[in-house]
């Protein structure tokens, strides 16, 4: 297995700017096509309502719009000419006042999608949130990227969060392509509650067995949470091994996205400084 399609979403020009680095490299590194995508914004004054304009302001409008997707094209294809990856542009007009819309169908049908951890200063109106429907409905794997990674190394050193949950099991498995060209891989398991001691000391090391017989080789730690909370915990033991990706799983559709970014993954998501592969 590995990613032969990625998905770089450029939802506006500061993401084009930072995302465009890793998201290069990664295509080299997998040889992969690369297509980035840019939605355009539909006009609506504000989300769910639409307005009779006149020609001026719909043409100004217009022109606006058509601009800054130009500039975007021209980050893409100069990034990607510089980096000599294979790669496609993509720039699709919003059909509704939400544009996740258009992210989603191309997510579905691509390997890996990367995007920038949610910033709702950063992303438009009508794109906030489309990280967490990518993880929930494109059942592809989501890397996310804080906006100052650029271009440092991705996957050397992996944390693996790991517990035996559908969601975890995905990530772990859609993480392979990172975790076989490795030089670390551990896998942590979370004992919130002291009646899990003994489910959880032998899990992490059942999982690893699955590993290693695609040619991962992984440490293994249990770690009891009485002080400080899941996303905490991983991030700090993240830090301590000097990872440069965490993998971990979302909630799915069977808790009803219950806090998909709740709990450790709102966490995770608001304060880790490293990459975040995530599957729901």
């Amino acid at each position: 297995m590995s990613y032969k399609t990625i998905l770089a979403c450029l939802t506006s020009e500061f993401t084009a700017g930072h995302l465009l680095p890793a998201a290069c490299g990664l295509a080299r590194r997998f040889n992969a096509h690369l297509t980035g995508l840019h939605t355009r914004e539909a006009f609506v004054p504000y989300s769910g309502i639409a307005i009779a304009a006149d020609d001026v302001t719909f043409g100004d409008f217009n022109n606006r719009v058509a601009e800054e997707d130009h500039r975007i094209e021209m980050q893409f294809q100069a990034a990607t000419d510089q980096a000599g990856c294979m790669a496609e542009w993509r720039s699709q007009a919003a059909r509704s006042p939400d544009a996740t819309d258009e992210l989603l169908e191309s997510a579905i049908r691509s390997d890996l999608a990367i995007a920038l951890f949610p910033d709702s200063q950063q992303e438009r109106f009508d794109q906030r949130g489309f990280q967490k429907d990518l993880v929930v409905h494109s059942g592809r794997p989501v890397l996310l990227l804080p906006d100052d990674w650029c271009d440092k190394p991705i996957g050397t050193r992996i944390l693996a969060a790991w517990k035996p949950t559908r969601e975890a099991a995905r990530a772990l498995h859609d993480g392979l392509p990172f975790l076989k060209t490795a030089a670390f891989a551990e896998i942590v398991t979370i004992e919130e509650h002291p009646h899990e001691a003994a489910e959880f000391s032998t899990e992490g090391h059942e999982i690893a067995r699955v590993l290693s017989r695609h040619g991962v080789t992984a440490e293994v730690r249990q770690i009891q949470d009485r002080e400080y909370g899941t996303g905490t915990r991983l991030l700090m033991e993240a830090a301590s091994q000097q990872c440069d990706l965490l993998i971990m799983g979302g909630c799915g559709h069977s808790r009803l996205h219950r806090l998909i970014f709740g709990n450790a993954s709102a966490h995770v998501l608001r304060e880790a400084r490293i990459p975040v592969l995530k599957s729901g």
